[in-house]
């Protein structure tokens, strides 16, 4: 429970950031201190499952591939030895347009999130739907640290995470990028980046960094706002967002998001004497007792972390992109699935805490055969110490369990506290013996602040609470916002469905008329260097066909 001195810390949360989707392993627990969060025994996460899609593999293009990547792209090795890694990306050349006489068509590439990059090869829709429209050349790129791009081998993480970054990532899809268009003659096509959640954040600050070699950007649920340093940033606002989708103007029974507060709170007091942490195990149907206080939190967060999955994952279909289970989909709009259980008026307070059972039992019994709850091993994403941990303790990457506190207030949890960044610092020197550079994504990328920037459609819908921390308004005519009221984590970039609000299909709409408007705007460009000459050969600067006025003529004129 949290107090004016202390803040307990679950064991319990998540590794599910922006776009690490399928984690179901919990970390264990974390003792609570005075100004602190000690972190003891943290686990291993499993990585994500990856469910194949036969809409994507029957097209029969894919090409699983290699490219030997410099392992570090700012520091030369004294000697020339410059130390590579294989990096995977899949690429595919069936719709690729190469007219005799005309340009080749565009490069749809999927900038790779914090997982296997097959994830969003089998998820990413929006890319395989309109490639053959563009006559597109598509290329999904794998992150290194995750999926089959290890650099030191297996866990590469665990032997030496230090040239694990943004930066380096990004320097990774620019020099993979920049000798494929060499190797294929594709220098005349333009690069358009796609992305969702931290894949979202890459592509966008991809077209902020490398603009020459990215023509555009579609960034779909991309929390570039999610860094202390950005005005406004606020880490309980998240929770804001996942309380939203539990009321009725999200299409939730209306006393849900009351009632869950008020089981909360019913669970906390229970958990302060022996005989109401029997009873609180009981209710619950935990597999084993709860042994003090600090395990009451534990099994918390562990229910907080159901509704953090089911706001991010409140898709209008099933789906099996949060849960990993092929069998087993969430149902459609999971949130009020949920919520059914939470709806009735007037529940005793013993009826409210088993009807938070049933109501994260949506997630953590999805297959319905679950007996009894493990809180400390069972759950949908988790918190570990592996890379995306190491992108945590050094970039603050997005992570929102343990870290991002509610307050009981504006959501429907209970008072954690204040963002504690001594207690991170504390945690991420005794796993990494490293400290987090707080403000350094807003002073590199600019937060919100895209007034300098061109190109980019930040696209969020508003049942993600990811959208917290998003562009949600337009910056300039070619920097927009798409905002999607009944949209969820990066719903945009995924396969069309019937069930699919007009919101969503609008969205898609306006994405790829921009990415058309990127297109047109990359050839034209072409066309016109192609129709420029060296004044006289005198390298005065080149001027359009027919004129013979060279550039320091023009400048003069001007002075």
């Amino acid at each position: 429970m949290a107090a004016a001195s202390s803040r307990m810390a679950p064991s319990s949360y998540y590794c599910r950031t922006t776009a690490c989707t399928l984690a179901i392993l919990l970390i264990s627990s974390c003792l609570a201190k005075q100004t602190n969060i000690d972190y003891k025994l943290i686990r291993f996460r499993r990585q994500p499952t990856v469910l194949r899609n036969d809409a994507v593999w029957s097209i029969g293009c894919l090409q699983e591939s290699w490219y030997p990547q410099r392992l570090d792209h700012f520091h030369r090795q004294r000697g020339g030895d410059e130390p590579t890694f294989p990096q995977r990306y899949f690429i595919c050349d069936k719709f690729w347009s190469q007219k005799p006489g005309g340009p080749p068509g565009p490069i749809f590439f999927y900038a790779g999130n914090e997982a296997d990059v097959t994830l969003y090869v089998n998820a990413t829709g929006l890319i395989w739907e309109h490639a053959e429209e563009f006559g597109a050349l598509v290329i999904f790129v794998e992150h290194r640290y995750y999926g089959k791009t290890q650099p030191f081998g297996p866990d590469s993480w665990s032997t030496d995470p230090s040239y694990l970054s943004v930066e380096q990532a990004m320097a990774d899809y620019a020099t993979l990028l920049w000798h494929l268009r060499s190797q294929m003659g594709a220098e005349d096509s333009p690069i358009i980046a796609f992305g969702g959640s931290y894949g979202g954040m890459l592509a966008a600050w991809l077209r902020l960094k490398y603009p020459h070699l990215i023509a555009g950007a579609v960034a779909a649920s991309a929390p570039v706002g999610a860094f202390p340093g950005v005005p406004g940033w606020e880490p309980s606002r998240f929770w804001q967002v996942v309380t939203y989708d539990a009321t009725a103007s999200a299409g939730a029974a209306p006393a849900c998001a009351s009632n869950v507060r008020a089981a909360f709170r019913h669970v906390l007091t229970l958990g302060r004497t022996v005989g109401g942490r029997k009873t609180l195990g009981r209710l619950l149907r935990l597999c084993e007792d709860i042994q003090d206080e600090a395990a009451v939190v534990d099994v918390a967060y562990w229910l907080q972390g159901a509704f953090d999955a089911f706001a991010m994952g409140n898709y209008p279909y099933p789906s099996t992109y949060i849960i990993g289970d092929p069998d087993h989909p969430l149902p459609a709009w999971p949130m009020r699935a949920a919520c059914n259980h939470l709806a009735s008026n007037g529940l005793q307070p013993s009826d409210l805490v088993e009807a938070l059972r049933d109501a994260v039992g949506v997630f953590y019994n999805v297959t319905g055969g679950v007996q009894c709850y493990n809180a400390q091993t069972s759950g949908p994403a988790a918190g570990s110490r592996g890379p995306w941990d190491y992108q945590w303790c050094t970039e603050l990457m997005g992570q929102e369990l343990p870290y991002y506190p509610t307050n009981g207030v504006s959501d429907m949890f209970w008072d954690q506290g204040a963002f504690d960044l001594e207690a991170i610092n504390a945690h991420c020197q005794e796993a990494w013996g490293v400290t987090p550079w707080a403000d350094w994504s807003a002073l590199t990328y600019g937060g919100l602040n895209y007034q300098y920037a061109s190109n980019i459609v930040f696209s969020n819908g508003l049942y993600d609470p990811w959208s917290a921390y998003g562009v949600l308004q337009n910056v300039s005519n070619s920097v927009v916002a798409v905002i999607i009221p009944e949209g969820a984590h990066h719903l945009d970039l995924m396969y069309s469905s019937p069930a699919d609000p007009p919101s969503v299909q609008a969205a898609r709409q306006v994405e790829m008329r921009h990415v058309r408007r990127w297109t047109d705007q990359f050839y034209k460009m072409q066309e016109e260097r192609r129709n420029c000459t060296d004044v006289k050969g005198t390298g005065q600067g080149y001027r359009a066909s027919g004129t013979d006025v060279p550039m320091e003529s023009s400048m003069a004129s001007v002075a």
